[in-house]
């Protein structure tokens, strides 16, 4: 009867990075000046171990040149560190069959689909194995084997040119890729193997390498960046652009609560004229601290600039704050905005057994002072909520 012996030998590769040069079609920068290229290199070898693990590669410093193009080389090896087996069956001889079985899944920034490789190896063919001969790891009914790369270097490659995608290869920190693997060894045989054992490591190297162009080709055109809180939990951005009529490029504000990951607010089209103003407002919602703030330029091709980063402290909005004034009152429900902001309102009333008795829509603008009942003597509470945001505030009311 054929018996099936696997292990499963689960490989955890910890990524590695392995840069060389590599040039997009178009080795002409804009201005002229033949293309360059930036690469990053890493390696890491790891034993046994199925895993999924995550790796950073750096992105391109936009000070340092502008991308034009970015190559993703994958390259995997497999190695059986030690592999023996031996021949029960003191009567007769029999066959083996080793296979190596391997899986590599890539997924990440750039990559519209995953970088796969998925292999079964037979290295060595049908192995034949001698009757057992009483003697352990020795004679023609014992086979074993060290060191030998089962998986010759296998190299896979993607390269990225589109504009909108290599955008976010532009930063000071790094972008990240999903790798997951898996390996098994499996032996085929006819007969009563025993005395098996062994040991493999698996290798992967990544090769990132950006495809660049002088920084000074297309310059940053924000100037006048400028930072200003409004109110405890809102910040007004305004920034000039000195802007080419020829250029074709965005702008758009970003925000981040640790300076080096920053997530956008809002994009703008760059404007007609030479010297234009661009203003955009953010309400804090990440927390109360510090807040950091820049506008990126993102050009047609992709390429990315940023302005300086500005930082200025807010508070989370937590509803609209306002006090009732007078209080206690002879019968006049008047609302104090404490932080007067503008915007649309919902007024509510209640009375002390929780009945609804003033029901209205707000709209408030500059003044931060309004009248907005007249109600007879009792315990009340009123409740303001912010239409923008739908939080609201409550506050007790006493009238005589």
């Amino acid at each position: 009867m054929k018996q099936l012996y696997s292990r499963l030998i689960t490989c955890l590769v910890i990524l590695g990075m392995l840069c060389a040069p590599i040039l997009s079609k178009s080795q002409t920068c804009p201005d002229g000046s033949p293309q360059g290229n930036t690469a990053f290199n890493h390696s890491v070898t790891a034993p046994g171990g199925m895993s999924s693990f995550q790796v950073r590669l750096p992105k391109m410093n936009p000070a340092n040149g502008m991308v034009t193009c970015a190559n993703l080389c994958v390259t995997i090896t497999g190695i059986l560190r030690n592999f023996k087996m031996e021949n029960d069956d003191p009567v007769s001889g029999t066959s083996a069959t080793i296979f190596y079985q391997r899986s590599d899944n890539i997924t990440g920034p750039g990559l519209s689909t995953p970088i796969n490789s998925n292999v079964s190896i037979d290295p060595y063919g049908s192995i034949p194995l001698g009757p057992n001969n009483g003697v352990p790891n020795s004679g023609p009914d014992f086979f074993s084997v060290t060191n030998d790369t089962i998986m010759n270097t296998t190299t896979i490659c993607r390269s990225i040119s589109d504009s909108a995608t290599l955008s976010q290869f532009y930063g000071t920190d790094s972008v990240q890729y999903q790798y997951n693997i898996s390996a098994f060894v499996v032996v085929n045989t006819g007969g009563d193997i025993g005395n098996m054992s062994f040991s493999t490591t698996a290798l992967a190297n990544f090769r990132m390498t950006y495809c660049t162009c002088p920084a000074i080709v297309l310059p940053v055109n924000v100037h006048s960046f400028e930072v200003q809180k409004m109110l405890a939990d809102k910040a007004k951005l305004t920034w000039g652009g000195f802007d080419d009529v020829s250029g074709n490029y965005t702008y758009t504000a970003e925000v981040s609560r640790d300076g080096r990951s920053f997530s956008p607010i809002r994009s703008f089209a760059k404007q007609d004229d030479a010297d234009a103003t661009y203003s955009t407002d953010y309400t804090a919602t990440l927390g109360q601290g510090v807040y950091y703030f820049r506008i990126r330029q993102v050009y047609s091709n992709g390429y990315t600039r940023f302005s300086n980063i500005r930082q200025v402290e807010l508070g989370n909005s937590a509803g609209p704050k306002f006090s009732v004034y007078p209080n206690p009152s002879t019968g006049i429900v008047g609302i104090k905005f404490d932080n007067n902001r503008s915007g649309q309102y919902g007024l509510r009333i209640f009375n002390s057994i929780g009945q609804v008795v003033v029901s209205k829509e707000l709209s408030v603008g500059s003044s931060s002072y309004m009248q907005v009942a007249k109600l007879g003597a009792g315990i009340y509470w009123v409740r303001l909520t912010d239409k923008d945001t739908d939080e609201s505030n409550v506050s007790q009311i006493i009238i005589k």
